[in-house]
């Protein structure tokens, strides 16, 4: 390892070749927390006017933000639990009757 860091700073070259993928590495790092950034402003943004159009009270502060996000997630989590009984409940139903249909069919009722 050592011989390698030694051949590095010795020569030039290598020394420009890593000195550009070092560049290259923060710039592309650089652009990633620009993207996520973003995506989150965007996604705020949104949110706000998603609490707009429906009539609830925008938040004022980081704290009832957090609160406003977990209640919204809740409620969001327990409709999909809602749907998701309802699926099993319809899909049980139909496969159930899918087999007594195939049932009367093969033992000629």
């Amino acid at each position: 390892m050592e011989s390698i860091i030694d051949t590095t700073f010795s020569n030039p070259v290598y020394m420009a070749i890593a000195g550009v993928l070092v560049i290259m590495l923060v710039y592309a790092l650089i652009k990633k927390i620009i993207k996520l950034v973003f995506t989150v402003g965007v996604i705020l943004v949104l949110y706000v006017v998603y609490l707009n159009y429906t009539d609830q009270e925008v938040p004022q502060t980081a704290d009832e933000l957090k609160e406003s996000v977990s209640e919204t997630f809740g409620k969001g989590k327990e409709k999909a639990s809602e749907l998701l009984e309802e699926a099993k409940e319809s899909t049980k139903k139909i496969v159930e009757e899918k087999v007594e249909d195939r049932v009367d069919e093969i033992f000629g009722d």
